[in-house]
């Protein structure tokens, strides 16, 4: 029997995404989520997982928005001269250009995995906003990072590539980066964010090889506070009638797979 993960990214990022995050898990739509720890609502977010045991919570490391858990004058390479992180396109840059110290990001990477224990939660997985991680300068860090604190599975990008970014992650995550974590054999999400027909592609996903499917999701009511917090507002309400259709609800069931988090790998 396959097995498939449906990964919420962004909770924590605002009460809107927490409660959709939460309305799709007990709808049967989705099994997994990552917590934005440097979120406004990360705190919400943890107590809204307690009272949902059976969702796998893991840590969405962010070092493109907003600030720092660390305080900025211990990881200057890493911010602006405002003490912000620089945005993705400047950090990307930086993780290029080696201008992002090894010894900063570990400790930002540290910093965060903490502070997602200190709220609560013990992350089962880690991946990244805007999916970061793939650079492989920044994976080799992250893995690292993370066998020391003892957490041993992580987002891979095995996956088709049928839109220009979905191309882009993919093709950047398969330089190797030495240390490697364990991951799904397969991975589903980005071509379809924003999108209405979520159950076709996952029908299509699941009929691939590999016996672990992750499926990323970023399912959200847009709020006021998620309008603050994020460009990527009303598309995410899209993204969560999707998931709660009956379309989508019957392509997990019609599949016969195992709808299961990360910790269970």
């Amino acid at each position: 029997m396959k097995n498939l993960i449906v990964n919420a990214d962004d909770f924590g990022l605002a009460e809107g995404v927490n409660q959709g995050i939460i309305d799709c898990h007990t709808r049967g739509a989705v099994s997994s989520t990552t917590l934005l720890v440097s979120g406004e609502a990360a705190q919400s977010a943890v107590a809204a997982a307690a009272r949902h045991p059976r969702l796998g919570v893991g840590l969405h490391l962010n070092l493109t928005s907003g600030k720092p858990v660390l305080a900025a004058w211990r990881v200057p390479s890493l911010v602006d001269d405002d003490g912000f992180f620089p945005g993705m396109s400047a950090m990307v840059r930086r993780l290029i250009c080696v201008r992002a110290l090894r010894g900063e990001l570990e400790a930002e990477v540290q910093a965060q995995i903490e502070k997602c224990i200190e709220l609560g939660v013990n992350p089962t997985h880690i991946d990244s906003h805007h999916h970061l991680h793939a650079l492989p300068r920044l994976r080799s860090v992250v893995c690292g990072v993370c066998r020391k604190a003892g957490i041993t599975r992580m987002r891979g990008y095995h996956m088709s590539a049928r839109s220009l970014k979905a191309f882009a992650v993919a093709a950047v995550a398969r330089m190797p980066a030495g240390e490697s974590l364990r991951s799904p054999d397969r991975f589903s999400g980005i071509e379809v964010m924003g999108r209405r027909d979520m159950a076709v592609t996952l029908r299509h996903e699941l009929s691939a090889t590999g016996d672990t499917l992750e499926f990323m999701c970023h399912p959200g009511y847009a709020d006021e506070s998620l309008s603050r917090a994020s460009t990527y507002s009303s598309l995410r309400e899209v993204e969560l009638e999707a998931l709660m259709s009956e379309d989508f609800i019957r392509v997990i069931e019609a599949a016969g797979v195992r709808l299961v988090s990360f910790r269970d790998l």
